[in-house]
């Protein structure tokens, strides 16, 4: 009899620049508490030129679509890791389109999440698609993020140009990690109004 799926599935290299701080992170996830998919060879993370964006936009679409199969069914909650530059970091955004989940993150942020050491310090939720929402724009396919069977959580990570709060920043990831992968465990389902206090 195969084991239990975890609650969460944490893709990892969608950009292929991210995929070693990607590692970092995945290093120390427990497997009952995370499963991690690797995209071994995953798009550029630069923007495009003018003339390729039509081309990265579909393959970038592309990518995102494949990771449905290995949701359905599955796992509650999808985390979609990457890493960025920010000369206050570490710091991160949370980005989502379930308004609950939302909703969770900020008041266990809040509250200091004592089980992960998550604190709202440096950290931004973002609701997608929300009329009052920092104006995003993303290629993410609909299906992916604002998906009826399973939350989306884009977790974007930033750590200064000089990468010298590196280790802070892979803890910060773990952390937010863990503190979402609790508040869908302690809900239930997707569906299920997760209580992030348990």
């Amino acid at each position: 009899m195969a084991a239990p799926a975890a609650p969460v599935l944490v893709v990892i290299g969608i950009h292929r620049e991210e995929l070693a701080f990607g590692r970092e992170v995945a290093a120390a996830l427990a497997p009952d508490e995370a499963e991690v998919l690797e995209i071994p060879d995953g798009l550029s993370g630069r923007r495009p030129r003018p003339d390729q964006c039509f081309r990265y936009d579909l393959a970038h679409e592309a990518l995102y679509l494949q990771l449905l199969p290995h949701m359905r069914g599955r796992h509650r909650l999808l985390i979609d890791l990457h890493v960025g530059a920010d000369r206050d970091g570490p710091c991160a955004d949370l980005m989502c389109g379930d308004v609950a989940l939302a909703e969770w993150l900020e008041a266990a942020l809040a509250h200091g999440a004592p089980a992960t050491g998550a604190s709202a310090n440096g950290v931004r939720v973002i609701r997608l698609g929300a009329v009052d929402a920092i104006p995003t724009r993303t290629v993410i396919p609909e299906r992916v993020w604002r998906n009826p069977a399973f939350l989306y959580l884009c977790m974007e990570i930033y750590l200064p140009d000089d990468g010298s709060a590196r280790p802070q920043a892979v803890v910060l990831a773990r952390r937010l990690i863990g503190l979402a992968a609790q508040c869908v465990v302690c809900g239930g389902g997707a569906a299920a109004a997760p209580d992030c206090s348990c």
